[in-house]
């Protein structure tokens, strides 16, 4: 093996090693906070997990048009499925609590 290809299977090598040690890191940082970003946290940190159970009905979608009544139509349509699904708009926080996806269309609070 040349001079060359040396320095250029050294610089992959390298390049793996860091690799390794970010994602090292990362799991570390997870396992010793107590943090699980997909399931229930224990502590004051915000999980992605959904409580559900929503059992107010939708908004009926005539109330609305182009894409916010499409999107109150699939809510209608798949409640099952919207209650199963987190909302990243932070409305599970008060004053709003939602329990899931699903709590958004219940009001206007869908129409943005």
């Amino acid at each position: 093996m040349g001079r060359k290809a040396k320095r250029v299977q050294k610089k992959k090598n390298s390049r793996m090693g860091w690799i390794v040690v970010v994602v090292v890191a990362v799991t570390l940082a997870f396992v010793f906070s107590g943090v699980s970003p997909f399931g229930r946290s224990k502590g004051k940190t915000r999980s992605f997990y959904v409580k559900g159970g929503e059992n107010r009905p939708t908004l009926d979608p005539a109330l609305f048009t182009g894409m916010t009544r499409a999107a109150y139509a699939a809510a209608r349509e798949y409640p099952q499925v919207l209650d199963q699904v987190y909302c990243y708009c932070n409305c599970d926080q008060p004053p709003f609590n939602h329990v899931s996806l699903l709590s958004c269309f219940v009001d206007n609070h869908g129409a943005g």
